[in-house]
C-alpha cells in the first residue's frame, strides 16, 4: 500500500487511518498495532515539519509492506535530508527540556529495526510479526 500526501497535518489523519488498518490486519497485540501507528505518524510529522519545511507543495510518500515475519513502513520526504549522527540525545542533561528531538529517539527505541537511506530523506521503520 502506497499513500502520496502534501506535507500538511491535516493530512496526517489519512496516514493514521492507513497505519491502524494496516497493523490491525497484521499484528495480533494491540500493543503493537499502537507502536505502529504511532512510529509511523511521528515519522509523518517529521517529515512534513523538518524534511518538507510545512510546504504543501512538497510530498510525504508513505508504504506499507510485509511478509511472514516482518512489517516494513518507509516514510520519503522532498526535504533535504538529515545527518542523523548530528541529532543531539534527547535524554542528555541539556536537552532534558528542549520541546523537540524525541521523534527519532522514540523510533529508534520502539521499533525492531530502523534504516536510513537518501541522505535521511526516507527511513524504514520495521516491526517483527
Amino acid at each position: 500500500m502506497r499513500i502520496t500526501i502534501a506535507s500538511r497535518f491535516e493530512e496526517l489523519e489519512k496516514v493514521v487511518d492507513a497505519a491502524e488498518s494496516f497493523y490491525a490486519s497484521l499484528l495480533s497485540d494491540s500493543d503493537r498495532v499502537f507502536v505502529g501507528v504511532l512510529l509511523v505518524s511521528e515519522a509523518v510529522s517529521n517529515a512534513i515539519e523538518h524534511g518538507n519545511g510545512n510546504d504543501p507543495s512538497k510530498r510525504v510518500t508513505i508504504e506499507f509492506r510485509h511478509d511472514d515475519s516482518r512489517t516494513e513502513c518507509w516514510v520519503e520526504d522532498e526535504g533535504d535530508g538529515f545527518d542523523r549522527d548530528a541529532i543531539a540525545d534527547p535524554l542528555a542533561s541539556e536537552n532534558l527540556l528542549e520541546d523537540g528531538g524525541r521523534g527519532i529517539f522514540l523510533i529508534e527505541r520502539m521499533a525492531d529495526e530502523v534504516v536510513y537511506e537518501n541522505g535521511g530523506r526516507r527511513i524504514g521503520i520495521v516491526l517483527t510479526i
